[in-house]
């Protein structure tokens, strides 16, 4: 009776296995339970945005992150719709589309996430204010990496894995096949189906077959160079761009193939039917291009975040959403670059560091950033504890396990990782438990030799079994002995890292997010790790703790003494709370400030980060608000960023502060052609020289700086107790100290 009530539904009721083979519903990535919405109909738009709206007119919520947007059918009508929807219920003018631009006006604040690859523009048209920042995440950790190492990195990773090092673009091809075979094949036999009728359509196509067409639909999917495209009626030059170039590579990997599949295929993608075709199947080509672009970005996010990322170590600090280990770093004319960018396009971006589905910490991957710079004594290192702990591992199936891959990527995790001093046993029991499940998730997620839906028993012992191995003592002393004493090498340069991306982080164009309790070091490994309690109690005594250093007349020792313990996460504390505040001091400014790299000479010029933030006169400040406004006496017009990177590469030893003469001669120059905007100050008026300022404040170590009669700063002065400052200018007439 059961059986017949449940076989009258309109659905089938199944085991969870098969939906992988046979759903024919659009999910959340691959979780069943999550089925997706048509927010392109008006009346659902309605139904699920009525309340949301309502909060947001009544002053309830600031503004809106909109996740997953790849998986709307077309997120640019969706964006605006939800920018005028707002607007009505606001009683605000609506802002209306732009062909090429985004509306003007947009009156709610809202932020995508959406991955963005090194080589995409995200569509400018959109009715957003930016993404959630993890661009900017790899941009500052690609920044802190020496991007002169990757060919050293490489042979090592490659000589300590063997033939299990491979390529990332491989990989990455590799992960999108298994996605494609396991838990989205059913929707890659819905789109494959779809596309058979459509050839069946033309009589110049009808003899494609199925399994011909679902071969060429894989092959082109696994090729695509970004999450998706945004084809509504016509593509753009960006969508033609890719599409050919996933098209030409998919073509390469697949010799057997007819070429033929493709060149229908090709003409599906961009709305080209034939000549002579029925008139209707231009529509049919739209849908499927709908229904193909919706497709593309779930099989990105779990063939490469979900797979690839977890097969690829040769530097794991890279190897996170949005990132791109082939990049492998940033070099300081690129960081510049996509500053600019931002400034002149999103500035209004996210600016993350850290977030819920970061695959380890920025502390974290500050620490390991430290290993591109000492290569050579990373390859010894390695190679040092694999012949101390080959007594714990063990075979199955024939085969090493851990896995050479696996064990690389373990010790990059302990380097990353390891709490700082000494540890109890409780505390140790503790740190073991909580590798040993990161270690776990990271091999089902890799699919290599277990994984969620088959995991495989005796692997996965072993792989555990190998982490409470190496993580207890007695037994293992010579191991744990050596591994505190690297990690103290890693976590003091890591530390410093870490102040500096807190610097740049708040102070860039955009507008900086702190994920829970990262104002300190927080040495969190992917969810749930990341998920832990935050001790808030910690970050108030801190904080009263720094108040009273604000008064002090000379800040320099204290500085020295937080710099020296620079692993206890105070400094990198103290550096965040007095960034923050001089963002707030200087809101009005920020806002419609543009963005200007700063030349630095010198010894130590490489390992500079320099740039200025100007206030742009020709941008509009009416409707600002903050604490200070344009034409306030004390209201800055410029302010000048100066970080440290690269610290290992300085050549001084752990515990050597990197500040004072340490920097030689090195020099950040102000552009002889610069004008700053002095509006508001002094009568007011746009000047070719800095004469209206007798000096920057430095907002971090309170000293004040007045620039060389060559128009520069000589950082053994500026960095003379803290290796980061943030310099604002102020008139004579109203400088505060």
């Amino acid at each position: 009776a059961l059986d017949a009530l449940i076989g009258a539904q309109a659905y089938r009721l199944a085991h969870w296995r098969i939906a992988g083979d046979e759903i024919n519903y659009r999910r959340f990535f691959d979780i069943n339970e999550l089925a997706a919405l048509r927010m392109d109909r008006p009346e659902v738009f309605e139904a699920t945005h009525k309340l949301i709206l309502d909060l947001a007119a009544n002053g309830a919520i600031d503004g809106l992150r909109i996740d997953h947007p790849d998986g709307l059918a077309d997120p640019a009508g969706y964006f605006l719709r939800l920018q005028q929807r707002y607007a009505e219920q606001a009683g605000l003018a609506p802002p209306q589309a732009v062909d090429g631009a985004r509306p003007e006006g947009l009156p709610l604040y809202v932020v995508i996430e959406k991955i963005v690859a090194p080589h995409e523009q995200m569509p400018r048209d959109w009715a957003v204010h930016g993404t959630t920042g993890y661009r900017f995440a790899n941009v500052i950790n690609g920044v802190m990496i020496d991007t002169a190492a990757k060919t050293r990195l490489d042979r090592v990773w490659r000589a300590f894995a063997g033939d299990e090092a491979e390529e990332f673009d491989d990989l990455a091809w590799q992960g999108r096949r298994l996605v494609m075979e396991g838990s989205l094949a059913g929707e890659l036999t819905v789109l494959a189906t779809a596309l058979l009728r459509l050839a069946r359509a033309d009589r110049r196509t009808r003899d494609f077959t199925l399994n011909s067409l679902r071969r060429a639909l894989a092959d082109v999917v696994a090729s695509f160079p970004v999450y998706r495209t945004y084809v509504i009626d016509k593509p753009s030059p960006q969508d033609r761009k890719y599409i050919a170039w996933a098209l030409g590579r998919a073509q390469r990997r697949s010799l057997g193939s007819d070429a033929s599949v493709f060149e229908f295929l090709r003409r599906v993608l961009l709305g080209r039917p034939l000549p002579g075709a029925p008139a209707d199947l231009l529509h049919g080509y739209r849908a499927f291009m709908q229904r193909f672009q919706q497709y593309t970005a779930p099989v990105a996010a779990k063939g490469i975040e979900d797979t690839a990322l977890y097969r690829h170590q040769r530097l794991i600090s890279v190897n996170d959403v949005g990132g791109d280990p082939d990049a492998f770093g940033m070099s300081l004319q690129a960081f510049h670059g996509a500053s600019r960018d931002t400034a002149l396009h999103w500035p209004q971006t996210m600016l993350a560091t850290s977030t819920h589905d970061a695959k380890r910490s920025e502390d974290m991957r500050a620490r390991i950033d430290v290993i591109s710079e000492l290569p050579a004594a990373w390859r010894l290192t390695v190679r040092r504890w694999s012949r101390l702990n080959r007594r714990h591992r063990r075979t199955v199936d024939g085969a090493t396990a851990p896995s050479r891959n696996d064990e690389y990527l373990l010790y990059q995790r302990l380097i990353g990782g390891l709490p700082p001093g000494d540890l109890d046993a409780a505390a140790l029991a503790d740190y073991a438990d909580r590798v040993a499940q990161a270690t776990l998730k990271a091999a089902r997620e890799s699919k290599a030799v277990t994984s969620w839906i088959n995991p495989n028993a005796e692997y996965e012992s072993a792989l555990t079994g190998f982490v409470h191995a190496l993580l207890s003592r007695p037994h293992n002393a010579v191991f744990l002995d050596d591994l505190v004493a690297t990690a103290a090498v890693f976590a003091w340069y890591g530390a410093l890292n870490g102040i500096t991306m807190a610097l740049v982080k708040t102070l860039s164009p955009g507008v900086p997010d702190f994920y829970q309790g990262l104002e300190v070091i927080d040495l969190s490994m992917v969810d749930p790790d990341n998920r832990r309690p935050v001790d808030f109690e910690r970050r108030r005594r801190l904080l009263d703790e720094m108040r009273p250093l604000v008064e002090q007349a000379d800040r320099g020792p204290a500085l020295q003494a937080l710099l020296a313990q620079a692993s206890d996460g105070r400094a990198k504390f103290w550096a965040t709370w007095r960034a923050l505040q001089c963002r707030a001091d200087n809101e009005v400014m920020l806002q419609n400030a543009d963005y200007m790299p700063l030349e630095v000479t010198g010894e130590r010029a490489h390992h500079v980060i320099a740039f200025a933030r100007r206030k742009d006169s020709s941008h509009s400040s009416s409707g600002s608000s903050g604490p200070s406004s344009p034409s306030s006496p004390s209201s800055p017009s410029v302010l000048v960023v100066i970080a440290t990177r690269l610290f290992a590469s300085l050549g001084l030893r752990v515990g050597e502060l990197p500040v004072g003469e340490v920097w030689g001669d090195t020099r950040v120059h102000w552009p002889a052609d610069a004008k700053v905007s002095t509006e508001g100050l002094d009568g007011g008026h746009a000047c070719d020289a800095l004469s209206p300022f007798d000096g920057f404040i430095d907002a971090i170590g309170g000293r004040r700086h007045a620039l060389g009669e060559d128009r520069s700063w000589l950082l053994a002065q500026v960095l003379a107790d803290f290796p980061v400052a943030a310099l604002t200018g102020t008139s004579g007439a109203s400088a505060r100290t």
